[in-house]
């Protein structure tokens, strides 16, 4: 089997001599990759780096696998019109984005970012500490209960924080949220206005899209904060940016945006109550190894002609 992969990580030279006969090639380009796939019979490619030129090269029983768990980027009608099978990554991020949803949260309620300002101008500011707060006894809800969300709730357990949670089918949750705290996707509401802290962990859907909007953002108490490790489109950014400057919430930590890189004139970027990462929640040093594992164990299925994991279509 030859694989091109095109990515920004090392893949293709973590795949390199895995498997006897797997041929690995990494294209530079998306042009570079159309010219190398109609003599592969594989795509290995992130979100952001796929292109609809990509189908040009891709033909019937070829297989895109995404190094993502979100896949709203990718063409699945496409691929299913087309016989392309198409496998996402998930369960590969759930504890690399839920140590960075709390890492984002942390930032916020412990002033790291203002104590960070003070150390590079040499300013001994002890007056943070009158607007520090900590995570236990307060409420944290988890939008989307899948594997980031789940993880992200097994966390905020461990500080000690009153649980809520939202599914789309909550009798068939087994986790750590408490029963009776988990909500179907529209009993979010309920509970935003006793929600300390709100994190966004829901794929992005027709449903999901712009779910935390104006009114969403108003029922929060002003003392709320906001973590989105899903994707930028959940939230109405602009909602957002007033929420805050009008002090409906208190902080907000973003890891992804309506618009990707952050355009330079966004508001967001000059906030004291934001913090805010290069879409950077999923990645790790452990990275391509979890990815590598998922794509051999697919690799080693699809020649034993046997059903692969993570399929979507």
């Amino acid at each position: 089997m030859r694989v091109v992969v095109r990515h920004d990580r090392p893949i293709a030279e973590a795949l390199e001599g895995t498997r006897e006969g797997l041929s690995v090639v990494a294209a530079e380009s998306t042009a570079e990759a159309v010219e190398r796939l109609p003599a592969a019979d594989a795509l290995v490619v992130n979100p952001t780096l796929w292109d609809d030129r990509l189908l040009e090269g891709l033909s019937a029983g070829d297989w895109v696998q995404a190094t993502s768990a979100g896949y709203a980027a990718f063409p699945t009608d496409a691929f299913d019109d087309a016989g392309i099978a198409f496998s996402n990554a998930a369960g590969n991020y759930g504890p690399p984005v839920a140590d960075h949803a709390l890492a984002l949260a942390l930032g916020l309620a412990r002033g790291v970012g203002r104590c960070r300002d003070a150390q590079r101008e040499r300013t001994w500011d002890r007056g943070v500490g009158d607007t520090l707060i900590d995570l236990e006894g307060r409420t944290l809800t988890v939008v989307g209960l899948g594997d980031i969300g789940e993880a992200i709730a097994r966390r905020g357990r461990g500080f000690g924080m009153e649980l809520y949670g939202t599914k789309r089918r909550p009798e068939a949750y087994e986790g750590v949220v408490p029963d009776g705290h988990v909500l179907p996707s529209d009993g979010l509401a309920d509970v935003l206005p006793e929600t300390d802290l709100l994190a966004l962990a829901v794929p992005l859907t027709e449903e999901s899209r712009g779910l935390i909007d104006a009114s969403a953002l108003a029922a929060l108490p002003e003392t709320a904060l906001v973590v989105n490790v899903a994707r930028g489109a959940v939230i109405d950014e602009a909602a957002l940016v007033e929420a805050l400057e009008t002090g409906e919430i208190a902080g907000a930590g973003l890891d992804v945006f309506e618009s990707e890189p952050l355009p330079e004139t966004s508001p967001l970027w000059d906030r004291d109550d934001v913090l805010l990462t290069p879409h950077v929640g999923g990645r790790s040093t452990a990275f391509v190894r979890r990815f590598v594992d998922l794509f051999l164990e697919n690799y080693d299925r699809r020649r034993a002609d046997e059903s692969m994991t993570n399929r979507i279509v």
